[in-house]
């Protein structure tokens, strides 16, 4: 399973009744049967099965393991961003497992694994998502990355002066955006 919870054993026998155990010797037996449902475990734990029929008990117990990985998480991102239409390269780190980078915030197929992405030639502001795959368990949400397009600004217009003689000159100029 992926993080903490019960998990579902299960084992067969060639005959009789299944028996569920904490230890590989000693103890009461937690179950019989041919599941067992752990109780909410947060590591990986072993568990035991014998088998009785007739009053006979199989010599040793058999190890049955209930499995919990870790779920990755997205540690960092990194938005980006560029002057006019072009890529854009966006990273990402996560705690363990396979980065992948997404379109939309749910559904959708992967577009691109690894740290850092590329984005095709963007006119807009786009937000791409991550998510990371370890041991097959996935983070419970994508984690969104910016990559921003800011448009070029550009000199809307310009006012020339003049003057006789030696001094100074003021002249003006308008532009689309930003600090002239």
């Amino acid at each position: 399973r992926c993080g903490n919870g019960t998990v579902t054993l299960s084992a067969a026998a060639s005959a009789g009744t299944i028996n569920w155990y904490a230890a590989a010797t000693g103890g009461t037996s937690l179950s019989t049967g041919t599941s067992y449902t752990t109780p909410s475990i947060s590591s990986t734990t072993t568990y035991y099965v014998d088998a009785t029929a007739n009053s006979c008990t199989t010599a040793t117990r058999t190890a049955v393991v209930a499995t919990v990985n870790a779920i990755p998480s997205i540690s960092s991102t990194t938005d980006n961003s560029r002057c006019g239409n072009g890529t854009v390269t966006l990273s990402t780190a996560a705690s363990a497992g396979t980065i992948n980078w997404y379109a939309n915030a749910t559904g959708g197929s992967s577009l691109a694994t690894g740290t850092s992405y590329t984005t095709p030639s963007l006119t807009t502001t786009t937000t791409y998502y991550v998510d990371a795959t370890a041991n097959s368990c996935t983070t419970a949400t994508r984690t969104a990355v910016v990559a921003t397009v800011n448009a070029i600004p550009s000199i809307s217009s310009t006012t020339d002066n003049s003057r006789c003689g030696n001094g100074t000159v003021t002249l003006s100029a308008a532009a689309s955006a930003g600090t002239i």
